[in-house]
């Protein structure tokens, strides 16, 4: 099966159970997930919904962009596939003992 993706903003307030609940009428979920803060365990504001069909995922945007979820207006986009981030480069500037020099240049205190 593939899965289609759905991006919102959300309230603070809203969990994974009532995420589920709002967004289960306009088809096959697969996945309702608020994203959370690894220290806290607090919601960062924002979660996806993922649907087993395109036209189940566009059908669920519609209905449900800018409506009020848990007291808040939310949006709802079509999620974007995360970028690759480049490998870090080898720093080119170590010492002939094999120690990195640090370029970071700041005051304390």
């Amino acid at each position: 099966l593939c899965a289609y993706q759905t991006c919102l903003r959300l309230s603070r307030l809203t969990t994974d159970e009532k995420l589920k609940s709002a967004f289960a009428p306009f088809g096959q979920l697969l996945e309702a997930k608020v994203i959370t803060d690894r220290v806290s365990g607090r919601s960062k504001g924002f979660g996806f919904v993922r649907y087993a069909s395109l036209e189940e995922a566009e059908t669920a945007r519609q209905e449900m962009n800018a409506k009020f979820l848990d007291g808040w207006v939310i949006f709802v986009d079509p999620a974007k596939q995360r970028e690759q981030k480049p490998a870090p480069q080898p720093d080119t500037a170590s010492s002939h003992a094999g120690f990195t020099i640090n370029k970071t240049v700041g005051w304390c205190g």
